[in-house]
């Protein structure tokens, strides 16, 4: 294992720390939970977030390379949604809107760089729900920008944090065991289980044995790839880097989903083995895309492009292998996954939750299509907004005025969004600008009502100290053995 994504030498369990320094409200309050003995009807829901995975990056979505055996078991086994478009292109707001079932206006979770804001307390997320209805909630998640510190870990009885940047993050074999053997402690419970995996994300770094399949003898620069080494790369008088440059960055990419493959094998494997396979439910989804270049940029967060919102969504039921599966290609989005988990499970939910179930869609009817798919929100440079639609993507920078502010494709005839036809087809986007216009004034007015939290600063230096005044109250979570 390379240095750069070793676990940290100060693991934190958040759970108690929370609850003395910010308030936060815990399940496991109380003392442990009477004993009972299994029943063998126990309900696992569990969703799996992979940190920025390109949907055109997995086999079952169409790339030869890949080797994403397990993922795309899971789509053969399950269904899978070949127009599901995230509510952001950045992990704050987009794995926020998951939770809440909202757009990122209403739980308020946004803010640039190191600057971000809390999802509002006036708002309920998943974890509370399904607590509320007496499962155990379980978390298991990795990286600064989903920190108990801005909401994510409301609810959660466990919610084991490992807060990283773009280094020393916890792999997913290591995530995925931990989530194992909670999941193992407790089998006579319901769950509800979120598992987040980094390592998709920069820094590229795939394990040993995880390189050479996708770079051949390629070994300079050398992996970890930041985006320092990344942009480096580019050339001088272009805006990307060379095709065989860009070639050895995506395979690099693609060595570290390889990886996490392997660690979604040893999830389902860990749940056959502990006989919970049979009554799970697993939603295997992204917060968000990477962009290698394709509208001149690198990374996520500036922009609302195909390459970032249009994610994979795979859903699992029990009773998926029972019948033939089957692709869903009409618009869906994932505030829709929640709603649809929640009726799954027969538990009623908040009106706050805002998406539409997708139960008709796994059982193979044909829903109403919704008019369109709301994103927003950057970390970087302008705000942006889009409008998708099954046939166009509408994209607003609000930094600009007038008619330089508005981009349109024809995702049927460009599905790159090559071609900005705005211009050439002024009635389409005036039409779909009035739309946009419509629900975001709507939205406006309703996000006026909900509190906004105050921002908090998320920078390494800061974050450090508040880490360093939880290990000196004795909550480092130090493991036996973990190195200097």
């Amino acid at each position: 294992m390379n240095a750069s994504k070793q676990p940290l030498t100060s693991r934190l369990s958040w759970a108690v720390p929370l609850a003395l320094l910010v308030g936060t409200s815990l399940h496991s309050c109380g003392g442990p939970p009477e004993e009972k003995p299994p029943t063998g009807d126990e309900e696992l829901v569990v969703i799996v977030i992979v940190d920025t995975l390109r949907r055109d990056a997995l086999g079952c979505y169409g790339q030869p390379d890949a080797r994403t055996p397990n993922i795309d078991g899971l789509a053969a086994e399950g269904v899978r949604f070949d127009q599901a478009i995230s509510a952001s292109g950045w992990t704050l707001p987009s794995v926020s809107s998951l939770l809440t079932g909202t757009w990122p206006s209403m739980h308020k979770a946004l803010g640039k760089r190191s600057r971000l804001t809390p999802i509002t307390d006036d708002l309920p997320v998943a974890a509370e729900v399904y607590a509320e209805a007496g499962y155990s909630t379980l978390g298991f998640v990795n990286a600064a920008f989903l920190s108990p510190l801005l909401g994510l870990g409301r609810g959660f009885e466990v919610f084991d944090h490992q807060h990283a940047y773009n280094q020393e993050i916890r792999r997913a074999d290591e995530t995925v065991d931990d989530a194992l053997t909670a999941v193992s402690e407790r089998p006579a419970d319901d769950i509800f289980l979120l598992v987040h995996l980094f390592d998709v994300h920069l820094d590229y770094d795939p394990p040993d044995g995880y390189v050479a399949p996708f770079v051949g003898d390629r070994r300079e620069p050398a992996p970890p790839l930041s985006m320092r080494e990344c942009i480096q790369l580019q050339q001088d008088d272009e805006t990307s880097p060379t095709e065989v440059d860009l070639e050895y960055i995506r395979g690099l990419y693609q060595g570290e989903l390889a990886f996490v493959d392997l660690a979604i094998g040893r999830l389902v494997d860990g749940l056959k083995e502990l006989g919970r396979w049979d009554k799970t439910t697993l939603v295997l989804t992204s917060d968000h895309g990477e962009e290698f270049w394709e509208h001149g940029g690198f990374e996520h967060g500036h922009t609302l492009y195909n390459e970032l919102v249009h994610i994979p969504l795979i859903v699992r039921t029990p009773s998926s292998g029972a019948g033939p599966t089957h692709v869903v290609d009409r618009l869906v989005r994932t505030i829709d996954i929640m709603p649809t988990l929640f009726e799954l499970s027969g538990i009623d939910y908040a009106p706050s939750f805002e998406g539409k179930s997708l139960t008709g869609d796994l059982q193979g009817e044909t829903p109403r299509r919704i008019p369109a798919a709301f994103s927003q929100g950057t970390l970087y440079g302008a705000e942006k907004m889009s409008w998708r639609t099954e046939r166009y993507n509408l994209i607003v920078d609000q930094a600009k005025q007038g008619p330089d502010a508005v981009e349109l494709y024809d995702i049927v005839e460009d599905p790159l969004e090559r071609h900005d036809i705005s211009r050439s087809s002024p009635q389409i986007t005036q039409e779909l600008s009035q739309e946009l216009r419509r629900f975001t004034n709507d939205l406006a007015l309703r996000a006026q009502t909900i509190s906004t939290p105050e921002v908090k600063d998320m920078a390494p230096s800061t974050i450090n100290k508040y880490l360093e005044s939880i290990e000196s109250l004795g909550y480092s979570g130090r493991e036996e053995g973990e190195d200097d």
